[in-house]
Order: structure tokens, then sequence, then C-alpha cells
């Protein structure tokens, strides 16, 4: 009983305890919309939950955020050479374009000083500029005018091809020709993300030298999410086979069977990056293994550990106090500014998370237990069953000497 009474106090005071996890937001040198990435031990508390996640000024109200989805692009324009621009006497202006480096491509876009006309045009292909190939014909050309400036971008489709020479021929018989200042085409172009280092981790290196296997286990104090990792290696002329696995337990008839589950695979190559990508995994051990077969193992100097960024946007004042919490309890929070984020654009000012950590709060005062709960009770009941048991055990014994 003294046992019972023990292992029910450890479990009243596990649950007097509540946890949550606490930062502060740090950088914010102006008024306005801010970037704020989550460093991986705020995505870890969070267990990659951002329902958990709340932005709080310094009177506790909470600060609207959202996860900025927007896509990281820039736009680069590609100029072609303009070979020839001839205008002929049947009332035609023939353009030759040089796609030099023979570019797939189906579209131009075209820099015309303003107008007000509009104009027909055909395209043709060719591999040699004497022997021309339909492309598209009497196609139009209009609203030539820009908002602002003395020109304006158009862009024009025909089917996607390789020509190193293609014309576009317009037709001027009704107006004067247009002013072609320049040909190309733009180009929206990802920007490479930059990844987020979870220093969290420690690694071991071992050699397996029966087997031929560098083995690399990996290990933190809780599970982080990881999209990548990142060698640093002396060694030349190498391109070893690798994989990466994690330890799993099973139960197979009331026993319990360890095995090593592959979660990728991958080789590393000294003619290549050395940075790894692979889907996202969420672990707080991991091993690599890589093959070397005959060869010397490799010279490994460093290795990253790393994981995509997850920003968050929201709008911050300059000189506010601000914090941000993780808590379990919560639910998905509704913001407006979820209805005005995507009209957003440009490069914001960044702000970030500073000491991040794990709070325990006070102990809630043990409630005051009921007659019943208490040993008095218990005693009670033993001697007042033991009383029963007594009283028909004596009857019965009565009974059977009559």
């Amino acid at each position: 009983m003294k046992k019972l009474s023990n292992v029910l106090l450890v479990l009243v005071s596990f649950f007097g305890y509540s946890q949550s996890y606490k930062g502060v937001i740090t950088d914010v040198k102006e008024s306005g919309l801010h970037a704020i990435t989550l460093a991986p031990e705020v995505r870890a508390a969070a267990q990659n939950d951002l329902r958990f996640l709340r932005i709080l000024d310094g009177k506790s109200n909470q600060v609207p955020y959202v996860i900025d989805m927007r896509q990281n692009q820039s736009e680069k324009y590609q100029s072609f050479a303009i070979l020839s621009k001839e205008q002929l006497q049947d009332s035609i202006t023939s353009l030759v374009i040089q796609n030099e480096k023979r570019k797939q491509i189906s579209q131009f876009s075209l820099q015309i000083e303003n107008t007000s006309l509009t104009k027909s045009y055909s395209i043709s292909g060719s591999n040699d500029g004497k022997q021309w190939f339909g492309l598209v014909q009497n196609q139009a050309l209009s609203s030539l005018i820009a908002a602002k400036g003395t020109s304006v971008s158009r862009s024009i489709d025909f089917p996607a091809n390789n020509y190193p020479f293609l014309r576009i021929v317009f037709n001027d018989r009704k107006s004067l020709p247009l002013n072609i200042i320049a040909v190309g085409i733009a180009e929206t172009q990802l920007i490479p993300e930059q990844f987020v280092e979870v220093t969290a981790f420690t690694y071991k290196i071992e050699e397996d030298k029966v087997k031929k296997l560098t083995k690399i286990h990996f290990t933190a104090n809780q599970s982080f999410e990881v999209d990548a990792l990142s060698f640093t290696i002396k060694s030349d002329y190498f391109d070893r086979r690798a994989s990466l696995t994690a330890t799993r337990t099973e139960k197979v008839k009331k026993r319990s069977r360890t095995y090593q589950e592959s979660l990728a695979q991958f080789n590393l190559n000294s003619k290549k990056d050395r940075s790894i990508y692979f889907n996202a995994i969420n672990e707080r051990e991991f091993t690599v293994e890589i093959e070397n077969q005959d060869n010397q193992p490799l010279l490994i100097d460093a290795i990253r550990v790393l994981q995509k960024p997850i920003v968050v946007l929201s709008k911050l004042t300059e000189q506010e106090k601000y914090e941000v919490i993780i808590d379990t309890t919560l639910s998905v929070p509704a913001y407006d500014l979820n209805n005005f984020i995507a009209e957003e654009s440009g490069v914001l000012p960044k702000a970030k998370i500073a000491n991040f950590t794990k709070l325990e709060s006070k102990k809630t005062a043990p409630l005051e237990k009921s007659f019943w709960q208490t040993n008095l009770f218990m005693w009670l009941c033993i001697v007042v069953g033991g009383g029963i048991v007594g009283y028909f055990a004596f009857g019965l014994i009565k009974d059977m000497n009559a």
C-alpha cells in the first residue's frame, strides 16, 4: 500500500507541472512587416506544428503572423542579337534574331517604344538563315503604351523550338513601322533556398573493416527535421554509394526486434556538390553508411546537418517588446493577415528569435483529500469487510456443528 501511495504521489507531481517554451524577438529596427526564420529548436519544440506558436506583444496580446508561402523569385532578361532589321518594298519589316546557343524557347519579350498602333506579325524559324519554316501567322500586337516611361515590354508566344535563327515579320501596309529596341526572353528564376544548420546534432565516425563501411552516427537531444547533409571531404577522386538509416523496433510474437530502416540512398562524388538532399526526415538519431569497397575511407573534415527554412511574416513595431511562445494546448489561429500577405513582394526586414528556453510552471497545490481518499477510510473498510467475512464464517461453522 505504501508503494501504491508513492506511485500516486509521483503521478500527482508529474501532472501538476505544465511545460512550455518561450523566446524573445530581436532586431526589430523599423515598424512594418518582418520575416522571422524559425530556428531548428523552435520547430522541434513545436513538433513542426505551427498551430502551437504564438507571438505576443508587451501586453500579452496576440500579434498576427502567417507562414511565408511566397516564392523567392527573380526575373532575368536575356537579350538576343538582332542580326538584321529590314524594311522591304512590300510594306513589311523583317527582324532576324539569333538564338546562338540553340536554347529551346517558346516566347519573345519585345521592348518597344510607345505607340498607339496595332500590328499583325508572323514568326518563322531557320537552321541556316536561308530556308524558313513557319511557326505562327497573322497574330496581333496591341496596347503598346506604357503606364510609365517611354517604352513598353510585350511578350509574343510561338511553338517551342530551338532554331538558331528566328524571324519576325510585321505588316506595315496600314501604318509606319514599330521601333523595336530589344528582343529577348524574360526568365523567372527561383532563388536557391538558404538552408538552416541544425547544430544540435553531434556525430561519431566508425570504420567497419570487415564490411568495408564507414559508419557515421548522428545524435541529438530531441527529434529535428532534416532535409540535407553537407560534407566537407579532403579526399580526391572518389565515387561512393551511401545510405541513411534509422533504428526501428517492432514486436514479433511478443518479442521485440530491432532493425535498420533505410530512409535515403545517395552517392558521394568528388566531381559533384557534396550537399546531399533527400525527403525530410524527423529523427533524434540516424546513421550514414558509406560503402568503401577496396578503397581507403574518405577523409571527412566536417558534416553539416541542414533543414529547409520556415519563415513567418508578422507586422512588428519598433521599440515594442515581443515574445514567442510554444504551447501544445493551442489550436490553429485565425488571423486577417492571411488574406493580404500574397500582395506583398520584395525583401522584408528580418527579425530573430533569441533566448529560446523551456519553462516549467510552478507545481499546482495538491487538492485536499476527501475522507474516502484517506488511509483512515481504507482501514475502516478493511475492518468492516473483515467483520462481515468473520460473521458469515462463524454462522457457517455453527450450522455445521448443529
